[in-house]
Parts: structure tokens; C-alpha cells; sequence
């Protein structure tokens, strides 16, 4: 019968017979001193980081699997994965990169290469998908089960470090990562009716469920609070560029009003919208450059207005802003994050699910592009997205989908 498998150096919090209590690294029995009290946190972490050092020989270059510590490649490819501009999104989502690979080394950390196996895989998936969600924002949200698709991406993160490394050092054998099977994609996009619910509880409207229609009281439609209404207008300008340009949450919020070679911008004398700065790395989600749809030119030119007048009153106070962001704070500032509080609020006011999250949007302009008839080609060279994927997800939309097919029998139409 195997033993217990040895725990990995750690921090404890011992308390001495004066009652003082000092933090310690535990070591397979071995007890090593920080010499940090309780309330040094910060510095004993420190010690721990700097003990990990030393004990640790590092492994990279070797090129046998065996000998190549899982820990020290996903270490390299987060080192090569750093941004080298200080661009938010692109630290935000460098960030999100860390915390999976974080948590890929918690399992995976004191292995090797060549235990990189199908079972240890999937038994991976199955310790992934049992931990509580330890920092979401509401308890409703600690309830709700980790999904194994999380894990496959973090899984997808492990493949592409082992190939990286593969690809500098040329590894004897290259480890096959298994990943669980791929869940179906979102099928989910609103009707027209519902987007205008959307957009109308983003401008602080409250539709009444019971009655289908805006709720009213003495007469006169019920609205949000002026705060209410501030805090989401951000929001309404998401949501009408969502569903009339079809591009990712990411892609908008860092979408800017003037050319420029880090960041997606709208020409709007030409009216196209670039998906991608001049000076972009290239990846696989497609951000083609795209006539901006009619419905929403007029937006935009009243919105640039708005933020030309915001960006002369900040500086007339003697507040130095330069509002380039199409989306925005109510003070100029772009965004930090995801719209995501917000959009909580929006939702239960429009009488919409919690299905009904951001990338719908996305699927929306696609399904209602496939409505409208038309052609294949043209719609995936405005959505970004091959002709293939358009065809498979969005082609039974389209008005000609099988018309050929289901009248080979004859009948009327």
C-alpha cells in the first residue's frame, strides 16, 4: 500500500511557551525558522519564496521528460508571456494567465513531464471542478460548481507551455495533454424585442414581466435614479456596439475614438471600424477591419460630440483628461475590468436571465446578419469568423438554409 504523499514546504504559525507565535516553514518534519511574528505576513511569504529557492534546482534545458520539472515550465512561459506595454487589458488578461497557471502548479507543481498522462489528466479535471470557488464576488456565485471547461482551458494553458518549451529546448518525447471533452458552444441571442429590453433597462428602465410591457406609475414610465442611470451608461453604448459591430467585450472596451497602433479605433470619416492597432500581435481571434453598420453611425458621431464637450469641461475645471476611450467612466477614465456590475442590474430590470451574458450580444449580430439573408461570404468577412464556423453555428438562420433540399419533393413553398 503506497504511503501518504509528503506535503510541499509551507508556512505555520507556531506559538511559543512566552505566547508569542512566529511563522515557520514545515518541511517533511523539518521545522526552519523565518524569524517573522504573526502580524508579518508579507515577509515570511518572503522567506518561503526565498527557502523554495534554494531547495529547488531548476530544470530547464534538460530535454528528457523525466528530468524536467513541470513547475519550472510553466514558470518560463509566464516570463515569456509578460506584456511589455503597460496597456490594461492586455496586463488584465496576463494576469488572468497567471492565476490559471497558479493553479495548475498546485497539482501539477512537484511533478515531472513524464507524468503527464491521460489518467493524470482527467484526475486533474476532477480535483479542479471539486473546488469551491474561494474568491467570487457573492455567495450565489460561491454556490455555483466550477465546470470542467475551466479546467480544459487551464489544461490548453499547460499544453502551450510544454510546446513552448518543446519548441527551445526540443524534448525527447513532448507529452500529450489530454483535455475533457469540449462542451457545445452558446447557442443563446436575443430577439429584437429583447434587445430593446436590454437597452432600455440600460438607459434605467424597468420592464414589468407580469404585464409585458415598461412598468408605469400615475401614468408615466418608471426610471432609475439619476446615479442608476449614470453608472450604466457606459453600458447602453456596449450594448448598441455589441449588437452592431459583433465584436468581443474585450475588443470594445479598448476601442478608442482617434487612430492608433496599440488599441481597436473607429474611422469615422471613413466609417470603419478597426478591430486592431497598427502594431497588434496577430492571433486567432479574428478582428478584420469593418464597415460600421448604418444603425449605428449616428450613435457614435452624437457620442464623440458628447465626449469632445466632457473632455473640454474636465479641462476647464482644471482636471487635464483626454476622453479617448469610446467606452467609458462617467469621468473619462476607461474602464479597469469587465462590465460586470452593471450588467447584473441591467438584466433583472429587462426581465432577463442570467443566460443571457455579454458575448450574446456576439451571437445576436451573427443570427440576426444570418436572418437577413445574407451571403455567407460577405457576413464572415464583417464578423471575423470563417466561412466554416459561420455555416456550422449560424447557417440555419439564414433564409435559404435547405430550401433546395425540403422543396426536392415538390409542394408549395
Amino acid at each position: 500500500m503506497p504511503g501518504r504523499k509528503a506535503k510541499p514546504p509551507r508556512l505555520y504559525l507556531r506559538t511559543e511557551r512566552d505566547g508569542s507565535r512566529w511563522w515557520i516553514i514545515l518541511d517533511r518534519g523539518r521545522q526552519v525558522r523565518t524569524g517573522c511574528r504573526e502580524e508579518e505576513t508579507e515577509t515570511a511569504s518572503d522567506a518561503l519564496k526565498d527557502y523554495l529557492g534554494t531547495r529547488h534546482k531548476p530544470t530547464i534545458g534538460a530535454r528528457d521528460p523525466a528530468a524536467v520539472a513541470i513547475a519550472d515550465v510553466l514558470t518560463a512561459y509566464a516570463e515569456s508571456k509578460e506584456p511589455k506595454s503597460a496597456d490594461r487589458d492586455l496586463q488584465l488578461r496576463y494576469g488572468e494567465l497567471c492565476e490559471r497557471l497558479d493553479r495548475l502548479a498546485q497539482w501539477w507543481g512537484d511533478k515531472r513531464l513524464s507524468e503527464v498522462k491521460r489518467q493524470a489528466c482527467l484526475d486533474y479535471v476532477a480535483w479542479r471542478v471539486a473546488q469551491p470557488r474561494r474568491w467570487a464576488s457573492s455567495l450565489e456565485a460561491k454556490a455555483k460548481p466550477i465546470s470542467s471547461e475551466t479546467a480544459r482551458r487551464e489544461l490548453e494553458d499547460m499544453r502551450a507551455a510544454i510546446n513552448a518549451y518543446h519548441a527551445e529546448h526540443v524534448l525527447f518525447a513532448v507529452p500529450v495533454v489530454t483535455l475533457p471533452e469540449k462542451s457545445p458552444g452558446r447557442e443563446q441571442w436575443l430577439t429584437r424585442g429583447q434587445a430593446a429590453r436590454l437597452l432600455g433597462a440600460a438607459l434605467g428602465f424597468v420592464w414589468d414581466t407580469g404585464e409585458g410591457a415598461w412598468k408605469r406609475k400615475g401614468g408615466c414610465l418608471v426610471r432609475r435614479d439619476r446615479v442608476t442611470r449614470t453608472r450604466r451608461r457606459h453600458a447602453a453604448r456596449f450594448i448598441l456596439i455589441g449588437l452592431y459591430s459583433a465584436r468581443r467585450e474585450a475588443t470594445i472596451r479598448r476601442t478608442q475614438w482617434l487612430a492608433n497602433t496599440t488599441s481597436p479605433w473607429f474611422d469615422l470619416d471613413a466609417m470603419i471600424y478597426h478591430g486592431r492597432g497598427r502594431e497588434e500581435r496577430r492571433t486567432k481571434k479574428r478582428r478584420p477591419p469593418a464597415k460600421i453598420a448604418y444603425r449605428l453611425r449616428p450613435h457614435l458621431l452624437r457620442w464623440y460630440r458628447l465626449d469632445q464637450e466632457l473632455t473640454a469641461d474636465l479641462h476647464e475645471k482644471g482636471k487635464p483628461a483626454d476622453v479617448r476611450h469610446v467606452i467609458h467612466r462617467p469621468d473619462g477614465r476607461p474602464l479597469t475590468g469587465k462590465i460586470k456590475t452593471a450588467w447584473a442590474g441591467i438584466l433583472a430590470d429587462a426581465g432577463l436571465g442570467p443566460e443571457v451574458v455579454r458575448h450574446v450580444l456576439r451571437h445576436t449580430a451573427a443570427t440576426w446578419t444570418m436572418q437577413n439573408g445574407t451571403d455567407l461570404w460577405k457576413a464572415a468577412g464583417w464578423l471575423g469568423m470563417t466561412v466554416e464556423t459561420l455555416e456550422e453555428k449560424y447557417g440555419h438562420h439564414h433564409p435559404d438554409f435547405q430550401e433546395e433540399a425540403a422543396g426536392a419533393f415538390g409542394g408549395k413553398r
